[in-house]
């Protein structure tokens, strides 16, 4: 079974840099850039992994109502968030959230394909 990722994120670099290593390495990955088509794609795609930026959210800046979301349509989906804040805040908020991985701007693609295996091994 082909796994499916998803890679929502706004910065074009850090979006192209994902798409291109996780397709590398024979996975099926599709990705977008504003929040509404984050929001569809979960909706009518069954994804094993999503990585979020939070910065892609809309939704009055406040990104974790969007994590909210996505776990209510998808309870058991993976979220590796990435974001430029590394405030305690954020942290915290994120640590309840229960996010499988977080990582911050730049990333780092050898990190990115460490975590992405250790969710994968889990699910």
């Amino acid at each position: 079974m082909q796994r499916r990722i998803l890679v929502a994120c706004r910065d074009d670099k850090c979006r192209e840099n994902l798409l291109k290593l996780f397709s590398s390495k024979g996975l099926m990955v599709h990705s977008v850039w504003q929040d509404a088509d984050l929001l569809m794609e979960v909706l009518e795609r069954d994804y094993d992994v999503v990585f979020y930026d939070l910065e892609i959210s809309n939704l009055n800046g406040d990104a974790f109502k969007m994590i909210k979301i996505l776990r209510r349509i998808r309870p058991k989906l993976s979220l590796i968030v990435i974001s430029n804040d590394s405030s305690k805040e954020v942290g915290g908020k994120i640590l309840q959230e229960g996010i499988t991985y977080y990582a911050l701007k730049p990333i780092n693609l050898h990190a990115m394909t460490e975590a992405l295996s250790m969710v994968l091994k889990q699910n």
